[in-house]
């Protein structure tokens, strides 16, 4: 794996450790699904923030028997499947799940990342700018799309710019900055945007107290 994705991946996997924007809200699920349904997906949820990774995934296949359910579940193990490295498997998932709840961004944003990871630039910056249509202010859509089109090589203010947006919420996407302009031999820009994110890091840190 190249020291660019190796960046990335360093960056994000906090991200998606940390995010609940993955799972699925009562209200999106209380209506139409059965009881027995809704809570397996909400008993799935609460293993996987509990680190149940096996028992969780175990619940949402068998919440996929219920046809309501499916395209929820799919998009949870998609996800999921991205956090434990299962890049070919999220890929396939998310790609099912988008078609079948087009309207989330979250799924749009999933996928633009697992096409990312599996070398599918172009169709994941597609999907990244759908996301971003959806919810704009999604910050985790933006540091995607500006990863994406910084691999591209041939949209680098509009990919800064991005990551920049996506540095409010992410402080990780600094050091996604400063990969870049290292590569670009630019020292002084690498090293403030490593300062960033020390500052803003442990800023976070210090209001979670």
């Amino acid at each position: 794996m190249s020291h660019y994705i190796s960046i990335f991946l360093l960056c994000t996997a906090s991200l998606f450790a940390q995010s609940d924007s993955d799972t699925v809200s009562v209200e999106e699920l209380r209506n139409p699904l059965s009881g027995k349904s809704l809570r397996m997906i909400l008993s799935a949820q609460q293993r996987l923030r509990a680190g149940e990774r096996v028992q969780a995934r175990e619940e949402l296949r068998r919440a996929m028997n219920d046809p309501i359910a499916m395209p929820y579940t799919i998009s949870m193990l998609g996800a999921e499947h991205i956090k434990t490295g299962e890049y070919d498997v999220a890929l396939r998932e998310l790609q099912q799940a988008v078609k079948l709840l087009p309207g989330r961004a979250e799924n749009l944003s999933n996928l633009a990342y697992a096409l990312y990871l599996t070398g599918h630039n172009e169709e994941g910056v597609a999907e990244a700018r759908k996301a971003l249509q959806l919810d704009p202010a999604r910050p985790k859509t933006r540091l995607v799309l500006g990863i994406l089109l910084l691999r591209q090589g041939s949209h680098d203010a509009e990919a800064i710019a991005h990551i920049q947006a996506a540095t409010q919420e992410i402080p990780s996407a600094h050091l996604e900055l400063a990969a870049h302009y290292e590569r670009l031999g630019h020292a002084p820009e690498a090293e403030r945007e490593r300062r960033a994110y020390t500052v803003t890091s442990n800023s976070l840190l210090a209001t979670s107290k």
